[in-house]
């Protein structure tokens, strides 16, 4: 028992400090979404080694683990040396100042209109557990559509026009009136908010805050848990929140322990480029599967159909299209990390242009949108999509307002040529 402890805090320390090594150089505090979302694939370090020292699955796998992992931080890392934090913080700062106060409490009134929308049909339609998923199935559009208007939404709170206590109850109404359809990871962007609004306003990420922002965040999880879960004790409450910690690693479990992985080959007809691209192509009626990866895992173990299953990490994923393959796995690994975070050097680039939609949409997608690269990369082409849906439906807002045929014509550099 204590050799399997030391290796699980060994698993755990190591892969927490490559994570942060490696992300460091592109993201911009400790709350970045990027790092906090990092914890899950720290977390999910210590219950593969244990698996792998218990014999229950190949040592084989975890080096899969390792090499995939550090391919997709050195593809980060590479993307990261043309990312900068205080050109990135300028960035945020001016496009917020684009907007005018009531220009920017419209764009929060839709947003909440749409909060509520789904709020009702989240209750109506009992969107929980796997409900949830056939309800964002069903309802995919709006979700899309609520997706990409909260996190702008976010970023525009950002502006110095809103005091901070002003731009909170904003953002608590929005996340709370979420959950009904969302879940309790709503909570997170909360997280998230603050982390930035510190950011721009030069201001450190200490360890008072992050206690605090991660205290609410926890307590809001904890309601959840009481609500949803029936647990009635804080043990109860702080015992469902390290079994779900520890259990970050699940998919391994689907994917090997139970032979989940094995399983599905022959019968998980998809092919590695249309499945990545599943999440555009189905808005247009082309789909590519009809359960993800993880919820096929779910599926093929329990023996019956389900639509939720665990998120489909990268190894895995990587493993199922590229058996074997272990040097084929990595180059694709940092493939995908150097595209992933290589949208915040692109938003900064994008800056150039004259559209402010263009530009403020451009810098949420950088925000937003890389977090759940390593986690289910599927995560990343989703928040584009619903960001980039509401910043073109504002960049023709504008072009029908202003009448201006030079919405993304480059602005001119400081020569004024």
């Amino acid at each position: 028992m204590t050799n399997l402890v030391l290796i699980a805090v060994a698993a755990l320390l190591v892969t927490a400090t490559l994570c942060y090594l490696f992300l460091k150089r592109v993201t911009y505090s400790l709350l970045d979404p990027v790092l906090v979302l990092s914890v899950f694939i720290a977390f999910s370090a210590p219950l593969f080694a244990v698996l792998c020292a218990t014999d229950l699955v190949p040592w084989s796998k975890f080096a899969l683990f390792v090499v995939v992992l550090l391919g997709y931080l050195a593809g980060a890392r590479t993307a990261g040396r043309k990312f900068n934090r205080i050109d990135f913080r300028k960035r945020l700062v001016d496009s917020t100042a684009d907007f005018t106060r009531s220009e920017i409490q419209a764009i929060l009134v839709v947003a909440i209109a749409f909060t509520v929308l789904l709020a009702g049909l989240g209750m109506l339609f009992g969107a929980a557990g796997d409900a949830r998923q056939q309800f964002g199935r069903t309802f995919r559009p709006l979700i899309l559509i609520h997706q990409g208007l909260f996190l702008l939404s976010l970023v525009l709170l950002l502006s110095r026009k809103f005091s901070f206590s002003r731009a909170m109850v904003w953002v608590m109404a929005t996340a709370l009136l979420a959950i009904p359809f969302s879940g309790k990871s709503v909570l997170l962007p909360v997280l998230y908010w603050t982390g930035l609004r510190l950011f721009v306003s030069e201001r450190r990420v200490t360890l008072r805050t992050i206690t605090i922002s991660a205290a609410t965040v926890v307590g809001g999880v904890g309601l959840m848990g009481v609500l949803a879960y029936g647990r009635a004790t804080l043990t109860g409450v702080f015992l469902l929140l390290g079994y779900r910690l520890w259990l970050s690693g699940d998919t391994y479990i689907y994917a090997y322990q139970l032979h989940g992985l094995a399983g599905l080959r022959g019968h998980y007809d998809v092919s590695f480029i249309p499945y990545m691209l599943h999440p555009i192509t189905a808005l247009f009626g082309v789909r590519a599967y009809e359960r993800p990866l993880g919820a096929a895992l779910a599926s093929q173990t329990r023996g019956m159909d389900v639509l939720t299953g665990p998120n489909p990490y990268l190894p895995v994923l990587l493993d199922f299209f590229f058996p074997e393959s272990i040097l084929a796995a990595a180059v694709v690994a940092f493939i995908i990390g150097y595209l992933v975070l290589g949208l915040r050097p692109l938003a900064i680039a994008l800056q150039k242009y004259r559209a402010r939609f263009l530009r403020l949409g451009a810098l949420v997608i950088a925000v937003f949108a890389p977090a759940m690269g390593y986690l289910d990369t599927s995560q990343v082409l989703i928040t584009l999509i619903g960001i980039a849906g509401i910043a073109g439906a504002g960049m023709l807002m504008d072009f029908l307002v202003r009448g201006s045929l030079a919405t993304i014509e480059r602005r001119p550099d400081s020569s004024g040529v």
